[in-house]
């Protein structure tokens, strides 16, 4: 798994950081316009390579990177075992009224038939919270579902 990190760019737009799992780093901006630009950096920071694409450009490349246009044989039963359903992953705000709360206190996976199965912060990584795990700020929710009942998680984790 990518460690990640998002900052805004005033006036530009958004400054995604990843490091891979081969501690390979790059960086990826995308602008108001849908224009991105990936930068390959080395183990200094330093930009090796880089490449602008257009946001239909960038979309393409994302079915491919998915997989949509090519499943390796190892994944083709899994995807057609969770044929109708998705795995998502949500950030919560600073704001978000969950922080604080516990995850068997919220009723999520009841109000919404979503079920949180990871949640990341920082280097940890919590595979199936209990009901006892307290939401804290920086946490992204690993959620699966049906993707029609992704908005009602997200009415849940929403500021107020």
């Amino acid at each position: 798994m990518a460690f990640y990190s998002e900052a805004n760019v005033p006036g530009i737009g958004k400054k995604i950081n990843c490091t891979t799992h081969a501690k390979d780093n790059f960086s990826i901006i995308i602008h108001h316009d849908g224009k991105r630009e990936l930068y390959i950096m080395d183990q200094q920071g330093d930009s090796q390579a880089s490449i602008t694409l257009l946001d239909e450009e960038s979309r393409q490349l994302g079915t491919f990177l998915s997989g949509a246009m090519y499943t390796p044989k190892v994944i083709e039963n899994l995807v057609v075992s969770l044929e109708g359903i998705k795995v998502n992953w949500y950030k919560l705000s600073d704001n978000s009224p969950i922080i604080g709360r516990t995850l068997g206190g919220l009723g999520i996976r009841k109000k919404s038939h979503i079920s949180i199965i990871a949640v990341v912060n920082g280097d940890d990584f919590i595979t199936n919270p209990n009901s006892d795990y307290v939401f804290r700020t920086g946490d992204t929710c690993v959620v699966i579902g049906k993707p029609e009942r992704f908005g009602d998680f997200l009415k849940i984790i929403s500021e107020a």
